[in-house]
């Protein structure tokens, strides 16, 4: 298929950049730009970000806060200023830090020059170069000073929530917290609605702080400030809250409790969420994010019908709005690939990984934390769906990838790096069982001993996070029991199995998927290697149970379990036992082909002119429907 023609104002635009160079005029004419308008100053700026040898030049325009403001206003010059960004950081200029270094020292100066000291005896004045076009020396009277502290607030908020949407975490916890400074300086007059509207600034920003160290697992200031946040809820009243707002503040609690692994909160906060987005005059914005949310919530929960409506709602909304090649999508995909990750549609959910992770390159570029997450899904999808044929090289790849990215950007104590460890040791593991099978030399031990130090260092992250009673750890637990397994350590194996049942049954019930999981692999210890053959019968039994409760009888783990049973009664000379389990896996195998991953349906078909008015609707009768956890069959409805 022929490629379109460019359009005039194309020709025009890639001529104008392709004569600009480093000479004083072009760098003059490359200044006069900012006074375009916003989405045609964004297409110029991304075209020279292409020009390695005037992205110097770029960088200075952009750290203007003038210029940035102007720009970050309108979201659809966004892509394209996230694109220039990751030019910029390609070429290693520091934009993130240049911006965020600007608007800190803007907000230190103005503090200072309120505060009318004629000498900085008290303290150090902050340079005025580069923060602002702005003089506030001409800002004599106090209405010209509110107005610019409204807008620099605006500003902080915008910019704050931009960097955050893009991964650089840090950066926008520092502007954030610099907007609380702002906010919570701000003179009371005596006006009660001046003083709700203040309340109602911070807690605005709190949220999008909540948000940034919720993700960044910095769990102590985000318990901080979620504390604020239900205090200033019960003082300013709900019903004084936009929607909105309030939307996004449930949502915020939500997200800082899923990463936290309590998900019973996490669930409990997100369909508040959804309560209060459900209102016609709530930016598109703030509803996929809900529906996300509380989609993640629910497959946690094992909710799956209810976690398929919001899930589709969110991806067809998100396709509608922003279309197949931005950020938003991306962001849905991800989502969607770990709800389909976890209702067993294994092949489409590495389908899913792999489109948002090449959104996420295209615009954020290779070198940002977003990036290496979406290498990380992917390659525990990878590691899943290769699990039986030993094909690791591609997730081995991407999950590398993911931490030498993290390694760069992150600190080395970071919990997202410890999830990457943990990703990569399992890789290691079966990469190295599956090479003692095919030769005797010493690299599978080399394997299973770099993943022993990776889920060892994963765990003690984990443990210094979360503490011992968390479904994190219990994972970490659960790894390292069958790592020792691996490595004939079968005591030891049995221990760390033991302690991830217990507490994983302890935190979310008998029956969950992470139970069954663990029971499974102690099944299997004591089958194999520690000829416990009867034990092994009841932990197999149960752990089939809990499977056909949540997935349905095609659900792809139950292989190992049938295969598990008729080794146990093989082992027992129980030939009738061996019989009926083996007759059992056949009809699996036949489920299984018949229910193939590209065939399943859904269970809610979500039309592009679907209300949210009509799936919250739906979502409520589903929650009053009597469940039996949901079972979602990899049947078809």
């Amino acid at each position: 298929m022929a490629k379109n023609p460019n359009s005039l104002y194309e020709l025009c635009l890639n001529k104008y950049v392709s004569n600009l160079n480093t000479s004083v005029a072009s760098l003059q004419k490359i200044n006069a730009l900012r006074l375009l308008p916003p989405v045609i100053l964004a297409e110029i700026y991304y075209a020279i970000s292409q020009k390695s040898d005037l992205c110097g030049t770029l960088l200075e325009e952009l750290s203007d806060l003038v210029v940035f403001a102007k720009l970050l206003r309108f979201g659809s010059a966004r892509q394209k200023l996230l694109k220039c960004f990751a030019s910029l950081m390609k070429n290693n200029l520091p934009i993130v830090s240049c911006l965020t270094q600007r608007y800190v020292e803007y907000v230190e100066y103005r503090r200072w020059y309120k505060q009318g000291n004629g000498s900085s005896t008290s303290r150090s004045s902050p340079t005025k170069k580069h923060t602002s076009t702005v003089d506030p020396e001409e800002e004599e009277d106090e209405v010209s000073f509110s107005k610019a502290r409204r807008n620099y607030i605006d500003l902080g908020l915008r910019l704050g929530t931009f960097l955050s949407e893009a991964g650089w975490l840090a950066e926008s916890m520092q502007v954030l917290q610099n907007v609380l400074l702002v906010v919570r300086n701000i003179p009371c007059d005596g006006c009660k609605k001046t003083s709700t509207q203040t309340q109602l600034t911070e807690l605005d920003c709190l949220q999008r702080l909540l948000y940034a160290q919720a993700k960044c697992c910095l769990f102590r200031d985000a318990d901080n400030t979620y504390k604020t946040i239900t205090r200033m809820i019960h003082s300013v009243t709900t019903d004084k809250i936009p929607k909105s707002l309030l939307a996004n503040l449930y949502l915020q609690m939500s997200v800082l409790f899923f990463a936290r692994s309590e998900y019973d909160q996490a669930y409990t906060w997100s369909i508040k969420a959804l309560t209060s987005a459900s209102a016609e005059t709530i930016p598109d914005k703030v509803v996929i994010n809900v529906l996300l949310q509380a989609a993640n919530s629910c497959v946690v929960k094992r909710h799956f019908k209810k976690a398929n409506l919001l899930i589709m709602m969110a991806v067809t909304k998100t396709r509608c709005i922003y279309g197949r090649q931005h950020q938003k999508y991306a962001d849905a995909l991800l989502d969607y690939g770990f709800y389909l990750l976890n209702v067993d549609a294994i092949a489409s959910s590495v389908d899913a990984y792999n489109e948002a992770l090449q959104i996420k390159t295209q615009i954020f570029g290779t070198m940002n934390l977003l990036v290496a997450v979406a290498h990380e899904d992917l390659a525990y999808a990878l590691y899943v769906r290769e699990y039986s044929s030993g094909k690791f090289t591609t997730a081995r790849q991407n999950i590398e990838k993911a931490i030498d990215i993290m390694k760069k950007l992150a600190p080395t104590n970071h919990l997202m790096l410890a999830s990457a460890k943990r990703v990569k040791a399992l890789i290691l593991e079966e990469i190295a069982l599956d090479n003692m099978l095919l030769n005797s030399s010493n690299e599978p031990h080399e394997l299973l001993q770099q993943s022993e130090i990776l889920h060892k260092s994963a765990l003690e992250l984990s443990l210094e996070a979360f503490g011992e009673i968390n479904v994190q750890t219990a994972k970490h637990y659960g790894n390292l029991g069958r790592l020792y397994q691996s490595m004939n350590k079968f005591d030891d194996a049995e221990r760390m199995h033991k302690k991830a049942i217990k507490i994983k049954t302890d935190l979310l019930g008998a029956y969950d998927y992470e139970v069954g999981l663990s029971i499974g692999h102690l099944a299997s210890l004591y089958n194999y290697h520690m000829q416990k053959h009867h034990e092994a019968e009841s932990l197999y039994l149960k752990s089939i149970e809990i499977s056909l409760r949540l997935f349905g009888d095609a659900y792809s783990g139950l292989e190992y379990d049938y295969r598990g049973l008729c080794h146990v009664y093989e082992s027992l000379s129980n030939t009738d036992k061996y019989l009926e389990y083996s007759r059992i896996l056949d009809t699996w195998r036949i489920l299984r082909q018949e229910n193939d991953d590209g065939s399943k349906s859904v269970f809610v078909e979500v039309r592009d002119d679907t209300t949210m008015e009509e799936v919250t609707k739906k979502f409520f009768e589903m929650c009053s429907e009597p469940s039996s956890n949901e079972v979602i069959a990899t049947a078809t409805t």
